[in-house]
């Protein structure tokens, strides 16, 4: 690694000199502007949908003010970043993936979902095609050496941030429903092992399929479930554990019909943190509101607040409400990305742009704060947000109201 480091240095000092000495030779014709074309795998439709509409937004920002960037430096180049809409479906990422590639891109970011991932990844690692998931944080995906880089901890601190929170709160069971993914397995994989070995009890989950539209069985049963352990504890000390996405608005509207379900708290995960479907819907934005329902997703640096609360507000005056954090490590993986061709150029091979990414992430500090990467190519660094649902004459709306600590295992309240 120190030779390489060396060696990408000495290339970076060879690149820009001879990239100076061009800019200063003025009887030299202008060369042909250069672009750099970036793909991104975005849940534009389907249950991921509203992380989708928020980071097509803070692409677009970025791929402006990269440009803007590069003609501030007398760069003769240009970032175009081709966005192509997954529909949040494992099938369609790797169809999408496989046109992004026969187009000649071998950079993409994206996509959204942990199953979406394992989807594609295969066919990326085959391919030399780099993939730079914004939100992904299956468990099962903390894979070294291979072309799936993540800007997001994976969820072994999720599930530790939870069980914090749970037993801060006095839960002693949990009943999961949980989407049948491999993201959903492996969070509540890892929730449930910290829970347990810090004496909680958990009952067998629920699972429904992703495509499900209705989840009024698994909610009777979840509810038989709840009144069983009722029987055994006070109401007060079980809670529902739901780990979804988009389509928890639609469990949390019916769940308000059973007699048990509306009887304990419930508890959410980072695929449903800020989501829009939520507050949109009044009947599960008013349960949500009325049982807690506090969902840990990646926290924002506050370091890095002078970056990022700028950003949020470009992206709220275009989507009108508060982005998910995955659209802020969006916009950074893009300019992580495109910094990475400034120093390798377009015809680099896969094992050298991949070391040299590795190389910009340790050294950037974005909207999202430091990016360095851990062996498995998930983000190194980084704590917990705690959302919840809140109401206000104005209507309903998402606010953090504890914050999780990763480095000390501690959880600060913030708003009750």
């Amino acid at each position: 690694m120190r030779t390489f480091r060396f060696i990408l240095s000495f290339t970076i000092v060879i690149f820009l000199f001879t990239s100076c000495k061009k800019n200063n030779e003025g009887d030299n014709p202008p060369s042909t502007q250069t672009t750099i074309r970036i793909g991104a795998l975005l849940s534009l439709t389907g249950s991921g949908a509203s992380t989708g509409q928020s980071s097509q937004t803070s692409i677009g920002f970025a791929q402006q003010d990269i440009n803007t960037w590069l003609t501030s430096i007398s760069r003769n180049v240009k970032v175009n970043i081709i966005v192509a809409d997954t529909k949040t479906d494992t099938a369609e990422a790797l169809k999408q993936l496989k046109i992004l590639y026969d187009q000649g891109i071998r950079l993409v970011i994206g996509p959204y979902s942990s199953a979406e991932v394992a989807a594609i990844k295969p066919f990326a690692d085959s391919h030399g095609i780099l993939v730079v998931s914004p939100s992904s944080v299956a468990v099962s995906l903390a894979i070294p050496d291979d072309n799936i880089f993540r800007f997001v901890s994976c969820d072994v601190i999720q599930g530790h941030a939870m069980t914090t929170m749970l037993l801060a709160d006095s839960i002693k069971a949990i009943a999961p429903i949980i989407r049948n993914d491999v993201w959903g397995n492996d969070l509540l994989g890892a929730t449930s092992y910290d829970f347990y070995t810090r004496g909680g009890t958990l009952a067998l989950a629920e699972k429904y399929d992703p495509k499900a539209t209705d989840f009024s069985t698994k909610l009777t049963h979840l509810d038989a479930t709840v009144r069983n352990m009722v029987g055994s504890y006070n109401a007060d000390e079980v809670a529902v554990y739901l780990c979804s996405f988009g389509e928890g608005a639609a469990i949390l509207a019916s769940a308000g019909n059973y007699t048990h379900l509306k009887t304990v708290s419930w508890y959410g995960s980072s695929a449903f943190a800020q989501n829009a479907s939520l507050i949109a819907d009044t009947a599960a934005a008013g349960f949500a509101f009325s049982h807690a329902l506090p969902c840990p997703v990646y926290g924002l640096d506050e370091a890095a607040k002078d970056k990022w609360q700028p950003l949020k507000e470009r992206i709220q005056a275009v989507i009108g409400r508060n982005p998910e954090v995955y659209a802020l490590t969006a916009y950074d993986a893009v300019w992580v990305g495109m910094k990475t061709f400034l120093i390798t150029g377009t015809l680099a091979d896969i094992e050298t742009f991949r070391l040299a990414f590795v190389q910009e992430a340790s050294t950037y500090f974005g909207v999202s704060g430091n990016t360095t990467l851990d062996a498995n190519g998930d983000r190194a660094f980084g704590n917990y947000d705690f959302w919840a649902v809140k109401h206000n004459p104005s209507g309903y709306y998402w606010q953090i109201v504890a914050k999780y600590n990763s480095a000390t295992g501690t959880l600060s309240r913030l708003v009750k």
